[in-house]
């Protein structure tokens, strides 16, 4: 193989590969779901054959005989080396007592020695075998005899080590279910083209019913057994093709079917060649990711349409909680008219000029130090009450501060009450179905998933304080319109000017005026300011009342419940969706850990 064909053949393994670590990243994100240990132990399986790929990217094919006492996988493979008793044959149990390779040269075996043991692997070297130029033989010891403890852990050694395996049953008991089960776990590692089903001593049966009921039988039953095709089935007389059969004169060939030319064929020439070997090993690289890929989607989409209807009745859940949650808010906040109107007043204070804005931050100020003072006629906690009074008094500019802190612990306290409830009564429904998505039954337990009280407290009293600060900003805006600025502002300043010219015309023509004059022009401002401060006052009230600010508040909070839901924070709910994702085809997954401030039980 060309150098530049095996760097570009390497770069695909480790694609593949890294595909597969992705894979096995998002699983172990989703701890409460029960099928994700199974299908991480399957992610790491694959890995370590993925590993075992790169390892012997340029050593020789290995085709590895698998199959139960008595099948006949050393008459099998002395067959195809065309030599008897290279490999232990006979009746006694087990014959096969180590693995048995057969190779073209010592060196060949370096890595099947590291892994098997010198001990548990016998050598057998033909340097003028011309099937062994581009692969190697490797006879698997029984697993169903007495000596099946000491076989098994070779046999998965040696299974792991294939490239190609030959699967060898008895055609006179095809089906020996035990041994189809116990290979079914390492079976499928291995895509169709690699796994050849060999049906040897064909001939101790009827060739009409070998036809006609055996073989078609057979291969309808391996295949569901193994839920992945074989690449062919041959029906072979493996003592045939030996130099000497030694026929037991009561077990003679019963007719002459036979397909051993075929597979000695598909082994000397398919599998003997020099580029099998590295594009078989790519080939089953890319076949390991994809069946772990289908394995998890596969998983995921048995739960698929229960996590979505847990899906759809968490966020509707935490819809209407949360809803019921600001509802006692904006309730418990029914009686802080005051405090609502002392912030909209500071800010059209800040916005207005003239006489008006003048009287406005003296009025904000005045409902600040009422505001202080009616802490102390409320339910709550006493000390909290007086702080409040004297914090006002000290630090006027600490205004929202203040009104905040003034009952904020019972309100957010309720909120929290009312959404606990309304979770309550949904949760047992919502619990069950993500029990039946696969997911822990500790689901259940609404004290293990719903948020802390303090976070979730924190969440909704952010969200309600910057909903009523953005609604106060906008009406702030509409009433300090410049044209309403001179409306309000013209009666006082046209006031101020005939006041001012009548003093500067008498007092350059030396006519000074009276102080009663002067008295009646003060009350007289008083009282156009006071009217026209009145008149502003009565219209803020009638188009922005303190309830009616805290209602506009509570319905932009509606209308961003939804997009907030999205934003959640709760480990179930990312793993909910991360599942759900899992079932789609794409390689990549759009999922992320937000920062969302508002989420709620999922």
């Amino acid at each position: 193989m060309k150098e530049l064909d095996k760097i570009q053949s390497l770069g695909m393994i480790e694609g593949y590969k890294h595909e597969v670590e992705r894979r096995h990243a998002l699983l172990d994100e989703l701890p409460l779901w029960e099928p994700a240990a199974r299908l991480k132990k399957e992610c790491m399986e694959v890995l370590q054959r993925m590993d075992g790929l790169k390892t012997r990217f340029d050593r020789k094919l290995v085709i590895s005989i698998i199959g139960p006492g008595g099948a006949g996988k050393s008459t099998l493979m002395n067959a195809i080396a065309g030599k008897d008793n290279l490999s232990a044959s006979g009746s006694r149990r087990p014959t096969t007592e180590k693995a048995v390779l057969l190779c073209k040269e010592t060196q060949d075996a370096d890595d099947l020695k590291i892994k098997l043991g010198e001990n548990n692997l016998q050598i057998i070297t033909d340097p003028g075998n011309r099937l062994l130029e581009h692969c190697m033989l490797l006879d698997t010891p029984d697993t169903d005899t007495t000596a099946r403890e000491n076989h098994i852990p070779l046999v998965r050694t040696a299974i792991k080590s294939a490239d190609v395996l030959l699967c060898v049953f008895n055609a006179e008991n095809p089906k020996n279910r035990d041994h189809v089960d116990f290979y079914s776990d390492y079976i499928q590692y291995f895509q169709g083209s690699a796994l050849i089903g060999i049906v040897n001593k064909c001939d101790r049966v009827e060739e009409a019913e070998l036809r006609q009921a055996i073989l078609p039988e057979f291969e309808r039953y391996i295949n569901t057994a193994w839920d992945r095709p074989l690449a062919s089935v041959y029906c072979i007389s493996a003592r045939r093709h030996l130099q000497q059969p030694e026929w037991d004169d009561k077990a003679r060939p019963r007719h002459d079917f036979d397909q051993f030319e075929e597979l000695a064929r598909v082994v000397s020439q398919s599998l003997n060649h020099p580029a099998y070997g590295p594009e078989k090993r790519v080939e089953n690289a890319r076949y390991l990711r994809d069946f772990i890929r289908d394995e998890v989607q596969k998983t995921a989409g048995k739960y698929i349409s229960r996590l979505r209807e847990a899906r759809e009745q968490v966020v509707s859940a935490d819809q209407s909680a949360l809803q019921k949650a600001f509802g006692t808010i904006r309730r418990e906040g029914s009686g802080q008219g005051l405090g609502v109107n002392v912030l909209l007043y500071q800010r059209l204070a800040n916005q207005w000029f003239g006489p008006i804005g003048w009287t406005m931050a003296i009025w904000a100020r005045i409902l600040i130090f009422g505001t202080g003072l009616m802490a102390m006629f409320r339910f709550g906690n006493p000390i909290r009450q007086v702080l409040g009074v004297i914090s006002s008094m000290r630090h006027f500019k600490d205004a929202q501060v203040n009104i905040d802190d003034v009952q904020k612990n019972e309100r957010v306290n309720a909120a929290m009450q009312s959404y606990r409830v309304a979770i309550l009564q949904s949760w047992p429904d919502i619990a069950e179905k993500l029990v039946e998505g696969g997911f822990q039954s500790k689901v259940r337990r609404l004290e293990e998933i719903i948020p802390q009280q303090k976070d979730l407290s924190d969440s909704l009293m952010e969200m309600w304080q910057h909903a009523l600060n953005a609604t106060l900003d906008r009406k702030s805006r509409i009433f300090s319109n410049f044209v309403l600025q001179i409306l309000f502002n013209l009666p006082i300043l046209v006031l101020l000017g005939h006041i001012g010219w009548l003093t500067s015309k008498h007092y350059l023509m030396g006519d000074f005026l009276s102080s009663d004059f002067f008295l009646h022009a003060f009350v007289t401002t008083v009282i156009i300011l006071f009217l026209s401060f009145f008149l502003f006052q009565g219209c803020l009230r009638l188009f922005s009342s303190p309830e009616n600010i805290v209602r506009l508040s509570f319905r932009n909070i509606q209308q961003q419940i939804d997009p907030l839901l999205q934003l959640s924070k709760n480990p179930l709910f990312r793993q909910v969706e991360m599942v759900i994702a899992l079932k789609n085809e794409k390689s990549e997954f759009p999922i992320s850990n937000n920062d969302g401030k508002y989420g709620c039980i999922l």
